[in-house]
Formats: structure tokens, C-alpha cells, sequence
């Protein structure tokens, strides 16, 4: 009896340690975390060849290369692991011969520059040993290993999250000019756009803000009523009550400006989503008093993420961060079993390799006294 017993409890024990556990809610803390894994460096390439952008100063490297470094000499002292790079930048000489590379990377991380249409022989590659990381969602270029990593998956997330809205107002800037853009995406998931401005720097947002909500009719009635009564009459201002969303399409920076001038005209609470413009690296606080209240969407690396001691130092720049996770993905890519599943926590977002397509998945997060909570 004793034996059944004993038998059933385990039984229970190793069917209750079978069960999954739900996913705990992300935390500002939680948002990278490197892939515990055997790689199997027998695997992975030996030769490495590195194409990208050159930029102004033509004795820096670009932060996407650092990245990439960056995590290369992580692994070095990890797992020995060292390849041999051979850095590329695009010129004249880009369809010079590949032969003995295990792999090419190019770095297509520059929306300004159109070079690359010049090089069809890129093309030519060989699906299998070349690796594409480009922040260009329309890229001419498409092998059997892409990482796409694009602001428009950001502006995906936060429409898709946009519900039971009376009306919304959409309103880029200078720099981003995709307003338009923007309201066909939301009006495509049935919600209303009343309006879309562009915000200039020079103007007062404050003005701007209360032009869109009509704050300033209530005063201008209320001084036509006193003219005609022949005495002063006090009153609040009133904004107008069918708009209750704004969508922001603006840089950090300009974000810290217009949400408080919009929190001080509107008379009711606002919904408030923020897509950065990727324009700069301006960086997140911990404390973002002025956003506080927004719906944001961008990448961990430049919120104010739990970091490891070896990237403490390192310049908070997109480039970095899309680098240092190509790195990863090529380790994923080319040192594990192809059946494998495994889920990268990456500088750029949530990253999955398991299928023919390398996909992110962005993060929506609220700022709110408290700090960053991640929706």
C-alpha cells in the first residue's frame, strides 16, 4: 500500500513539474537576456565577411559594426569562438570575389543612403551563407537569412493597441512626415481620425494644441458676450469633447515638449501614444516626468534596461543594438540544430529564429510615476 502510495505522489509531483508555467509579466528588468546554449563552434563560420554604409568619417566605424564586435568579443571569452572578419564597405569594389567566405553580413542600416541599388550584384549571393540586416522594410534586397528591423513594426503595435476611441488626432513632425501614413493604418482598424498636423519646432505647442481641442473659442465667445451685456463675464474654457486620442509621430525630444503643453490646454485626461522617429538616440529616463501618462513603443536598448556589465559603457545608439543582436542571431542561425526553438531577448526587441523567417516582436510600454510598465 505503502509503494502505491509513493508510486501516485510521484507520479503527481513529476505531472505537476511537466505543466508549463505561465509567462510572467515582462518588467523593465527583464527585457534582455542572452540564449542559454552549447554552441557548436565546429558549426560556425570561420570566415566572415562584414558589408556596410561607410559614414561621413571614413575612420570610424559605424555603430552597427561595433555592435556586432561588441558581442564577438563576449563569445570570444566564452566560448572561444573566433572568426576571422573581413570588413567590406560599399564602393566601387562591392562585387569583388566572395570565394572562401562562410559568410556574408550586409548591413543595410542607413534609409539615407541609396547605394545599394547600384550593387546588383549583391543578388548573387548565396542564400544560405549571407545574412541580411537592414532597417529598410521595402529593402531590393531578400535572402533566405533576413532581420528587418523597422520602426514600422513599432507603429504596428501601438495602432493595433488603439480601442474605444471617440476620435484621435495624428500629428508628426519635420522630421518624420508620415501623418497621412499613420491615419490610413488607423483607420483601417475603425477607429476615427479627426486631424493631422505637422508640429514645427518654432511654433508654440501650446497654440497648436489649442487650435486642434477650439480652447480659445470659449474665451473669444465669452469676450463677445461681455461686449454685448456691457460687463465682465468670467468663465472657464471649454475644449472640445469628441477628441479623446492623440497619436505622436515625433522625436523624444520633441515628445518632452508637446506632452505637457497638451496636458496643460486639454481639460480632460487624454490618451496619449508616442512613436519615436528614430531620427536620434535620445534615450529614455527612469523617471520621464514629462512623458508620464504616454503609451510608447520602441526598442529595449534605449529604455533604461537592466544592462550587463559589458555593455554598461557602450554608446545607446539603435545602430549598436541592431549590430550586437545580428551577432546573436548568426550564432542561432548557424551553430544550433535547425529544430531547435529559442527565443532571443535582444537589445532590439523579442527576437525568433525558429522559423525560415528571422521575425521581432516589438514592446508597448506606459510611463507612469512609477516608471516603464511594459504592456
Amino acid at each position: 500500500m505503502k509503494n502505491k502510495i509513493l508510486i501516485l505522489l510521484i507520479f503527481l509531483i513529476s505531472g505537476c513539474s511537466s505543466i508549463p508555467k505561465s509567462d510572467q509579466k515582462e518588467s523593465i528588468d527583464t527585457l534582455f537576456k542572452k540564449p542559454e546554449i552549447n554552441y557548436k563552434t565546429n558549426s560556425l563560420p570561420k570566415v566572415i565577411k562584414l558589408y556596410y554604409l561607410e559614414n561621413n568619417d571614413n575612420y570610424r566605424l559605424p555603430d552597427e559594426i561595433k555592435g556586432f564586435f561588441e558581442n564577438l568579443y563576449f563569445y570570444n571569452s566564452k566560448i572561444n569562438y573566433q572568426p576571422k572578419i573581413i570588413l567590406s564597405p560599399l564602393n566601387s569594389k562591392i562585387c569583388e570575389s566572395n570565394e572562401n567566405i562562410d559568410l556574408t553580413v550586409i548591413f543595410e542600416v542607413d534609409l539615407t543612403n541609396k547605394r545599394l541599388q547600384d550593387y546588383s550584384c549583391l543578388t548573387q549571393l548565396p542564400n544560405t551563407k549571407t545574412l541580411l540586416i537592414s532597417n529598410n522594410i521595402n529593402s531590393q534586397l531578400r535572402f533566405d537569412n533576413n532581420f528587418i528591423i523597422s520602426r514600422e513594426q513599432e507603429k504596428e503595435k501601438l495602432v493595433n493597441l488603439i480601442s474605444s476611441t471617440k476620435s484621435l488626432v495624428v500629428i508628426d513632425s519635420n522630421k518624420t512626415l508620415d501623418k497621412f501614413n499613420i491615419a490610413e493604418s488607423i483607420l483601417e482598424t475603425n477607429q476615427r481620425v479627426t486631424e493631422q498636423r505637422t508640429y514645427e519646432s518654432e511654433l508654440s505647442s501650446q497654440d497648436m494644441f489649442a487650435d486642434i481641442l477650439m480652447a480659445n473659442r470659449s474665451k473669444e465667445r465669452l469676450r463677445k458676450l461681455s461686449r454685448r451685456l456691457s460687463r465682465e463675464i468670467k468663465g472657464d474654457t471649454r475644449t472640445r469633447e469628441d477628441i479623446d486620442t492623440f497619436f505622436l509621430s515625433v522625436g523624444l525630444d520633441e515628445a518632452r515638449s508637446l506632452k505637457p503643453a497638451l496636458d496643460y490646454v486639454a481639460e480632460n485626461e487624454l490618451q496619449v501614444f508616442i512613436l519615436n522617429s528614430w531620427k536620434n538616440n535620445i534615450t529614455y529616463k527612469l523617471k520621464d516626468k514629462d512623458l508620464i501618462g504616454s503609451i510608447n513603443s520602441d526598442i529595449p536598448f534605449m529604455m533604461p534596461i537592466k544592462m550587463p556589465m559589458h555593455l554598461k559603457s557602450s554608446n545607446k545608439t539603435r545602430e549598436f543594438a541592431i549590430g550586437y543582436d545580428a551577432f546573436e542571431i548568426m550564432l542561432l542561425r548557424y551553430g544550433t540544430k535547425n529544430n531547435q526553438k529559442f527565443i532571443y531577448k535582444g537589445l532590439t526587441g523579442k527576437i525568433n529564429t525558429n522559423n525560415k523567417k528571422i521575425t521581432r516582436e516589438a514592446y508597448i510600454f506606459k510611463i507612469s510615476e512609477e516608471g516603464f510598465e511594459i504592456l
